[in-house]
This record gives structure tokens, C-alpha cells and sequence, in this order.
């Protein structure tokens, strides 16, 4: 560990660099859960690092956060500062979010950008400027943010891509490595073959979700009728009336296909294809819309048509097998919404040749658990894949986990009565906590059941997480609640699946009780059901993979947000019995001890106290 960061080891953090080094040395693979505290990246950039440099290989920390990057930054800046090296980084994100040229030149490549032309000659090679800006950036190790400011001239963007090939490490997105395209061109860039690549995967458990998202395409009216009015103020008429007559064929399929009961249907690929074909060549019906969205991108940022015209040549192209074909209708302002989806149910698609390919992929979360799983769904070689649970380094008398077995929220059991027992549990046991609480509900829709049943037991200052608040407006909220930790006295009410349930901190005296009610289940629908049916197919536990177990995740994500370092001291506690049934304890880490109560506050105010 030439390289290592900080002064001191943390306990636990050693086994993870063993653990990392081991599977750089064989070219295997190593799943880590790893618990909050543990020191996770630079317990493994660090061994990828040293390897990547006696071997003249390149990683990649990936992540489905942008705040996550900046902790990788840090760590490859106290090397630097530790050590006296020259490591370099490069901080990746979307080309949109770089980008500072005007609207109407923006993503451009060609004259009519000045920052394009100001980075490359008519030869493709950098210019001068460009040469100077890429080698006063080098070895600053900025944010992409920075590295956005530094680039006044140039493009941030193009400057970036081109310290892909001198850095030692390159910090992105999952789609970067995931989506074969984009791979391609990012390898293209840092002058590497997948072989030589080392993967750290941070926030795993994220990874079968967001890698089927990468293969999913949606067809939606709202976004049809902007893609109508976008023809037709570009002045291709022709395109708007068989954009129009594609509405029209949304509208028949649902009214075929969509009872007044069922809000989704499966369809065929040919339901769409031969509709279209009816009035118009689809094929050239894509290429005519494709036509209309690339005049689109050059006057504006974004284009409708670019969108309609993707998910029809997806539809058509697609393969059938570890996908599903659906229309839904959706309620959203009590107005009715169509939508055609591709979806993508096999997350191996994606992953399996990334991981298996490079030269190790370490994946890592606090939620990687059941590991069988995420080996399974990835697709990763188990022959050469070791999986490994670390305990918590957190001292255990910090910490109480409690289980109420009286309370569920099972659909069968779901009335008034059940949200009065709910709101009385809570409101008795934020007597008995020593600070803020929070309370995460499976739904919005359950949360405003029991909101005001908690306001008629209790006195605290309730914090509410609204669906539609933006960046902003959920800052300011968690700042207000935030505020309110002296006096201890505040409720945040939110959703397990939302934007407070993961990768939101409340250290300290800022949150001391997390309430988890009920089961974050998935609704039900036809799109679930269908990936249970594959799971089941594929490996035989398609209700536990694609129904229970990503569940538990989000409900252990959760309750992850109150306890975030060696001295935070708080209580959790999983509000429904189904916590008990033995199928859904073996998701906790093996170090959870749960502890069963009809009383909580009992457990509560003696541990406080």
C-alpha cells in the first residue's frame, strides 16, 4: 500500500485492500459488501491503482452519482499530497453538462462551434491552445465542474476525453462502461482494449436496475405531441402528419389492448410495425423523423423527433428475448397518459462482457446483499469471482435495530385502522428519541394516508418530501431539517424509494431515529410481473430477485441514512412483520441483530438513556 491515502488504516479496511489486491493479482473479480464506515474507495482505488501502474493498465471508477465522484477526486489528490506523486484523473459526465456554447451550436462539431474550432484542427489533431489547456489541466485533478471553468476558450468536453489516455484513473458514469457505444468511444479516447481495464463498480446494487434502463425506450404521448409540434415548426409536414397518424395508432392499440380495468398489456412487435406500415414505410418513416431531429439539433438543445425516431428504431431492431413489449395507460393531474415501453429485463446484457472482459471488476455497495444475486443478474464468471461481506466498523452499542411484528402494510391489511395503529407506534416512539427522526413509506400515496394521523398524535415539526420538488427545493428542505438538530424536535416524512432514502447523509445529531414502514415494494404491474417470470425462468427465483429482495434493499438503504460514522448513535426501526419471515431477514448483513418489540419505545428511551 505505497499509495494510501491517509495516516491510518480503518478497521475493517485492511481485509478490503487484502480482498482488492487478491483479486487484481489472480485477474478475478471480488463483490464486496461493505459497510458505511469502511472506507470504500480507497480501500479500492488504492491496490487498482499500484496494480494499474506495474501493469500499464487504466481504471475506472464507476458510479450513478454524480456526488460520489468528488469523493474518488479527493482520494487521488491525498495521494498526491501524501506521497508526491503525479496521479492523474479525469472527471467524466455527460457531454450536456460540459458544454457552454450557445443553444444553437451546442453538441456541435463543426464550424459553426467556436469552441470546436478553437479545440481541433480541420485534421481532427488538437490545436495549440488546446495542446496548452490539456497540459496546464493535466495534473490538477479537477471536478468536471472545474474542469468546465478552466476551459474558457476551448471545449471541456473534447479536453476531457483527450486526458482519458494520460490518466491513471477516469472517473464516470456506469453508462460509460455499460453502453457498448459509448464504451467503445471512451476506450477509443484513453487509447486502451477493455483487457487492460480495472472496474470498480461503487453503489452496485444499482447496477441490474440502471444497466436494463440502458436497453429500455419509451414512447410516450406527451413526448409525441411535442415530437408533432417540433415537425411542424420546422416546416416538414409530411413527417408532422405520419407523427400524427402514429397517435393515432397509440390510440387504437390502447383502446384494443386496455380494458377499462387493465392499466397495461403486452403487445407484439408487429401490433406497431404493421400499423405503421399501413399508412407509411417504416423504415422510412424512421429515417424521415431522424432527418427532422438532425435540423432540430442544430438550432436547439434537445429534440422530440431525435426520441420518437430512437425508440422506433429500437422497437423494430430489438430482440425479443430478456425483453418485453408493453402499452400503459397512466394517471397523472387525473389526465390520462399513454405509453409503449421496450423493456429491457435481462441486466446482463450490458454487464457481462465489461466485467468478465477487464482485467478485474470489484463491485461494491453497504447493500450487497444477497451476493449469489448480484453475481447471478450481472452475469459475472463465477469461477472467477470471489464474494466477500465485511462487518460494520461502527462500534455495535451505537446502534439498535428493532422489528415491529404488529404492523404491516400488506395490501390485504391496508385500511383506516391499520394507518391509525401506524401513526400511534410513531408518534409514541419519537417521544422516547433523543433527536430528529425520519420515517420512510413504501409510496407518496401511504405517507399522505398517515401525515395527518401522525400531526393529531404528535407535537414535532413535520418536514415533507415532495414528489416534484426539485434540486433546489429538496436542499432547502433537508437544510430547514437540518436546522432543527439542537432542538431535536423535527420529523422528516419521505419515501424509501425517493430522493432521501440513498445517497442523502444525516450525520451526527442531524438525524437520531429512522422509521422504515412497511415493505418498499414495486407496484405490481404487468412490467414487474414480467421480470419476476424471466428471473424465475432464468435462475429460479424470480419472486426474490425481481420482486423481495430489491424490497429489502431500498428499505435497508434507508435506514442506512441515520448511522454514518464511528460515533453517530441512533435506533432504527422496520415497521411491518414481514421483517420476521425468514426469507427476507437473509438480505440484513450477518452482523444485523434485530431485535423483536411490541413496545419500542421501551427499547428507545433505555438506549438513549
Amino acid at each position: 500500500m505505497d499509495l494510501f491515502p491517509f495516516e491510518e488504516v480503518r478497521d475493517r479496511q485492511d481485509e478490503l485492500i487484502e480482498a482488492s489486491e487478491d483479486a487484481l493479482d489472480r485477474e478475478g473479480n471480488l463483490v464486496a459488501h461493505a459497510p458505511t464506515g469502511l472506507g470504500k474507495t480507497a480501500g479500492t482505488v488504492t491496490p487498482a491503482i499500484e496494480k494499474a501502474r506495474e501493469e500499464d493498465k487504466k481504471v475506472f471508477f464507476l458510479t450513478p452519482r454524480h456526488s460520489q465522484h468528488q469523493i474518488a477526486l479527493e482520494t487521488v489528490r491525498e495521494m498526491n499530497n501524501r506521497h508526491g506523486e503525479n496521479i492523474v484523473s479525469v472527471d467524466l459526465i455527460g457531454k450536456d453538462h460540459l458544454c457552454e456554447a450557445d443553444i444553437s451550436t451546442r453538441g456541435g462539431e463543426g464550424p459553426d462551434c467556436p469552441r470546436h474550432d478553437n479545440t481541433f484542427k480541420d485534421n481532427h489533431e488538437l490545436t495549440t491552445q488546446a495542446q496548452r489547456k490539456l497540459k496546464e489541466v493535466k495534473h490538477q485533478n479537477l471536478s468536471a465542474g472545474e474542469m468546465k471553468q478552466a476551459c474558457d476558450k476551448v471545449c471541456a468536453y473534447s479536453i476531457s476525453m483527450q486526458l482519458a489516455a494520460d490518466a491513471d484513473l477516469i472517473i464516470a458514469d456506469y453508462f460509460h462502461i455499460f453502453h457498448p457505444g459509448v464504451r467503445e468511444a471512451v476506450l477509443e479516447n484513453a487509447g486502451i482494449d477493455l483487457e487492460d481495464c480495472i472496474l470498480i463498480v461503487d453503489e452496485a446494487h444499482n447496477m441490474p436496475s440502471r444497466n436494463r434502463s440502458l436497453f429500455t425506450y419509451s414512447l410516450s404521448m406527451p413526448n409525441l405531441k411535442r415530437a408533432i409540434t417540433e415537425a411542424e415548426t420546422f416546416g416538414y409536414y409530411s413527417e408532422q402528419e405520419n407523427l400524427d397518424q402514429l397517435k393515432r395508432v397509440m390510440s387504437r392499440l390502447a383502446n384494443e389492448k386496455l380494458s377499462q380495468t387493465d392499466s397495461d398489456a403486452t403487445l407484439k412487435k408487429d401490433d406497431l410495425v404493421d400499423s405503421i406500415d399501413n399508412f407509411h414505410d417504416y423504415e422510412d418513416m424512421v429515417k424521415d423523423i431522424e432527418n427532422v431531429a438532425e435540423e432540430v439539433e442544430e438550432e436547439q438543445e434537445r429534440s422530440y423527433c431525435a426520441q420518437i425516431a430512437e425508440f422506433l428504431r429500437a422497437w423494430e431492431e430489438g430482440e425479443d428475448s430478456g425483453f418485453v413489449r408493453v402499452i400503459k395507460r397512466e394517471y397523472s393531474s387525473n389526465q390520462q397518459k399513454l405509453k409503449i415501453k421496450y423493456s429491457c429485463l435481462d441486466p446482463q446484457i450490458s454487464s457481462r462482457k465489461p466485467l468478465n472482459k477487464a482485467h478485474s471488476s470489484i463491485l461494491m455497495s453497504a447493500t450487497l446483499t444477497p451476493q449469489e444475486m448480484y453475481v447471478q443478474l450481472l452475469g459475472l464468471e463465477e469461477d472467477k469471482t470471489e464474494t466477500r461481506a465485511f462487518k460494520s466498523p461502527f462500534p455495535e452499542e451505537n446502534e439498535l435495530d428493532l422489528v415491529i411484528p404488529t404492523l404491516t402494510t400488506k395490501y390485504e391489511e391496508r385500511d383506516e385502522s391499520m394507518w391509525q395503529k401506524y401513526a400511534w407506534y410513531l408518534s409514541k416512539s419519537f417521544e422516547a428519541v433523543d433527536g430528529n427522526c425520519g420515517v420512510f413509506f413504501p409510496s407518496y400515496a401511504m405517507m399522505n394516508e398517515v401525515k395527518p394521523l401522525i400531526e393529531e398524535h404528535s407535537d414535532r415539526k413535520i418536514f415533507i418530501e415532495e414528489r416534484r420538488a426539485d434540486k433546489d427545493e429538496k436542499q432547502n428542505l433537508l437544510d430547514k431539517f437540518a436546522d432543527r438538530k439542537e432542538e431535536g424536535d423535527a420529523v422528516l416524512l419521505g419515501v424509501a424509494a425517493g430522493s432521501f432514502g440513498e445517497g442523502v447523509d444525516f450525520p451526527g445529531e442531524v438525524l437520531k431515529g429512522v422509521f422504515i414502514v412497511g415493505l418498499p415494494l414495486q407496484r405490481p404491474d404487468l412490467e414487474t410481473q414480467e421480470l419476476i417470470d424471466f428471473y424465475d425462468e432464468k435462475f429460479g427465483k424470480g419472486w426474490d430477485y425481481g420482486y423481495s429482495y430489491p424490497a429489502m434493499n431500498r428499505a435497508i438503504q434507508a435506514a442506512g441514512r441515520c448511522i454514518r460514522s464511528s460515533t453517530d448513535k441512533g435506533v432504527i426501526v422496520y415497521m411491518d412483520e414481514r421483517y420476521e419471515w425468514s426469507n427476507y431477514r437473509k438480505v440484513f448483513p450477518d452482523d444485523k441483530n434485530l431485535v423483536s418489540t411490541r413496545a419500542p419505545w421501551k427499547e428507545i428511551s433505555e438506549f438513549f438513556n
